[in-house]
């Protein structure tokens, strides 16, 4: 099968806006409002001039919103395409603040390409690309690297629960087997370290994240969802908050993983910073090494000033405005 047109999905919330947070405030606590799971950093204008720079060639934008649009979003742009939670998700499971509920839907995007792919809004494309570099012959690129959860915060819970689904329907054994020359691969690197530290174990001890932009088929993603788990995703999919009983949209990417739907890639391609490692992010953007970056938000305090050194990094490198701008 040959690559055809490739879209883009992100998911963003302002969760700054008045609105949304009268909205939220009957099902988030003030804990939420306060931590860095809706808060703005303001990367998604960056994001949008990256993809201008480096992926010219990305069919479709499609900004998943819960009735939001940035100030700065040309919206007649033709390649961008605003998409409300309501046009993808069931009313009576709305409003939701769940991100693993909103991207679990993600596949119903009306006119969404075969080929996509999701990245966050935290995350920025640091090199220039060509579409063989997430897709060959029509299958995503990625890496089947196993890596045991190491639990420390909640979000655990929800690899857990997603692992654990993938264990009951894989005999690891069999997957090994039929799928050796996917799991022990030279495009790994050092990484297949992991792998080797977790091979003799009888279960899958968990897989290898890398917190990147990931490569999706359409019909995949809808038949994990529909066909495959359709009553965990369904529970998830009516959790209105994300919750230690979800389950992650990456139970597609880990389904694709063990039936070797996938071309083997190094995972080297990306990196991972938390917010406040400036010098290491100022080197990533200008280097152009990567072909995305996350910049996560954790346990950041002085929020003002943190928040003007990152946007000044960016500026430096993305200063012009991109065609997705007013």
């Amino acid at each position: 099968m040959k690559n055809g047109p490739i879209d883009l999905v992100i998911p963003w919330v302002n969760g700054e806006d008045p609105q949304w947070q009268q909205k939220a405030a009957p099902y988030l606590s003030v804990k939420d409002f306060n931590g860095e799971r809706f808060r703005d950093w303001g990367i998604l204008k960056y994001l949008f001039r990256s993809i201008d720079r480096y992926l010219p060639w990305i069919n479709q934008i499609y900004l998943i919103t819960d009735d939001q649009v940035p100030v700065w979003l040309d919206s007649s742009n033709s390649h961008v395409q605003v998409i409300d939670h309501r046009e993808i998700i069931d009313h009576q499971f709305l409003p939701t603040f769940n991100s693993n509920a909103i991207l679990m839907n993600a596949y119903k995007i009306p006119n969404l390409s075969e080929h996509f792919m999701i990245i966050e809004d935290d995350m920025l494309f640091t090199r220039p690309a060509k579409p063989e570099d997430f897709f060959v012959d029509g299958q995503p690129r990625d890496f089947l690297i196993e890596s045991p959860i190491s639990p420390n915060e909640d979000f655990a819970y929800i690899l857990m629960n997603t692992m654990m689904l993938i264990n009951r329907q894989f005999d690891k054994r069999k997957v090994l087997k039929q799928l050796r020359s996917k799991y022990l691969n030279l495009h790994y690197g050092i990484e297949i370290v992991r792998s080797l530290g977790s091979c003799f174990y009888r279960h899958f001890t968990g897989f290898y994240n890398r917190h990147c932009v990931q490569p999706y088929l359409k019909s995949e993603f809808k038949t994990v969802v529909e066909n495959v788990f359709p009553t965990e995703c369904h529970e998830t999919i009516t959790h209105r908050v994300r919750g230690n009983h979800d389950i992650s949209e990456w139970i597609v990417r880990y389904y694709n993983l063990v039936t070797g739907n996938f071309i083997p890639s190094s995972p080297q391609r990306y990196r991972y910073f938390e917010i406040g490692q400036f010098e290491d992010i100022r080197k990533a953007v200008n280097d152009e090494k990567y072909f995305s970056i996350c910049m996560n938000d954790r346990n950041i305090h002085h929020f003002d000033q943190n928040i003007h050194q990152l946007r000044s990094i960016l500026n430096e490198k993305f200063d012009q405005k991109s065609s997705f701008e007013k």
